[in-house]
């Protein structure tokens, strides 16, 4: 059983470690402590928590220090059986929590009264077929776990919100289905979740309730951190590839994550073939999502020397007027307004100001590009892994960022606080009893 502690990105994400538990033959009910450590100075909050190798069991209750709080169980290889669990947890400085983690092979017993807080939802995930028979934007029915489209077709004029959304209380974000798998972003006033409601578009009246919308155009650019290829002069999408497949992974309550790949994709026609995979994660309480590529070959062939070395193009939409920062060492935003929609639509929508960051890891950056639309880095992947993350933030959040000196501070205060953390630890572990 594998162990893992990060904190969040907004509040300094960082992959704090690996630990390996013993768990007991599969086929019996578990019990398991931890004991959760922090040895940094920074206070951790809602700092997530995930623990692999939970297969075999179909239901669990966490317990930090006595106190119940929420978790889920995830099937992230997607074979039908839970793997993973997750959960979040406030931490002290140099402080030490005990996790108690009951595991059961069938639905958890009903020895107690449900407590609501733990089964609130705060994120959330869909994809959404058009349903010809319904007008209202906001009203198809259709709902998907997955789909994919094979090569010279397009899914774009039939896919609902044009791929799939993904949002926490704070954000929300949409993956076009189409060769630039761009990404898109919906601003909320509150705090809360939308797009099960709005379907990206929300009516007259849930606007006049204070609902979120669209908040920019991304036009021909990559939006918000899109992964592109790269043809030497411009970002390209990843066209001559077998088939583009979209899936829901995991729909909250915690998090949420959606998936997309593009099996035997070849950037040049004589190139050879490589499946990208990327997974966008929405953590409850976060404004950002983590990105995780993986670049893989079929069985039997390996990862050559040209596949690893294939650039590849992630940044951010100019936006107009835009004001514009780095921190030199991989971290890239910006901070403009105007209209979030095209040609006649601007009769009826007002201009938005948004912010939008991309923090890449300095060891994989191979320059900064400044293209058309984008703003960005030409990155590599060497060894067929990469984790970045991207983040947004719209001015009609009550409880958001209002300038672009607010944003930028923000960035650097995360950067900070990122530098200052030290890896968390585990100890103590014991796969304690049986139920």
């Amino acid at each position: 059983m594998r162990l893992f502690f990060s904190n969040a990105f907004m509040g300094g994400m960082v992959l704090a470690g690996s630990f390996l538990f013993p768990l007991q033959a599969v086929g019996q009910d578990r019990t398991m402590t931890v004991t959760l450590q922090n040895p940094g100075n920074t206070i951790l909050q809602q700092s997530p928590v995930e623990i692999a190798g939970i297969e075999g069991y179909r239901s669990a209750r966490v317990t930090v220090d006595g106190k119940e709080v929420p978790s889920q169980l995830d099937d992230l290889d997607g074979d039908g059986g839970a793997d993973h669990l997750f959960f979040l947890a406030d931490m002290k400085a140099k402080g030490q929590n005990k996790a108690t983690i009951a595991l059961w092979r069938k639905a958890m017993p009903d020895t107690r009264k449900a407590m609501s807080d733990t089964n609130v939802k705060r994120t959330f995930a869909d994809i959404l077929l058009r349903n010809s028979k319904v007008k209202a934007k906001n009203k198809h029915d259709i709902y998907l776990s997955e789909f994919a489209s094979l090569r010279g077709t397009n899914p774009f004029p039939v896919i609902h919100q044009h791929g799939a959304v993904l949002e926490s209380e704070i954000t929300a974000y949409r993956f076009y289905c189409s060769p630039r798998q761009s990404v898109d972003i919906y601003g909320k006033r509150k705090r809360q979740l939308e797009l099960h409601d709005t379907e990206f578009y929300p009516d007259s009246v849930q606007l006049a309730a204070g609902y979120g919308d669209d908040v920019l155009a991304v036009r021909d650019g990559v939006g918000v951190g899109a992964l592109n290829g790269w043809d030497g002069k411009q970002p390209v999408g990843f066209t001559d590839c077998d088939s583009r497949r979209q899936r829901i992974v995991a729909n909250g309550p915690l998090r949420s994550i959606v998936e997309i790949t593009d099996l035997n994709w070849k950037p040049t026609p004589d190139a050879e073939p490589r499946t990208l995979t990327t997974r966008y994660t929405m953590i409850a309480g976060h404004r950002d999502c983590e990105v995780v590529v993986n670049v893989s070959v079929p069985k039997g062939f390996k990862l050559s020397e040209q596949i690893c070395a294939t650039p590849y193009f992630i940044g951010i939409t100019h936006i107009k007027g835009q004001q514009s920062w780095t921190d030199g060492h991989g971290l890239l935003a910006n901070w403009g307004t105007d209209y979030p929609v095209t040609g006649k639509d601007t009769l009826s929508h007002k201009k938005e100001t948004v912010g939008l960051a991309v923090s890449i890891p300095r060891a994989n950056i191979l320059k900064e590009i400044h293209t058309q639309y984008d703003d960005g880095y030409l990155v590599s992947i060497p060894d067929d892994h990469l984790v970045y993350h991207i983040s947004f933030c719209s001015d009609k959040e009550e409880q958001g960022y209002h300038s672009a000196d607010q944003w930028f501070s923000a960035l650097k205060a995360w950067k900070a606080k990122e530098a200052s953390l030290r890896p968390l630890k585990a100890g103590n572990a014991k796969d304690a009893s049986r139920l």
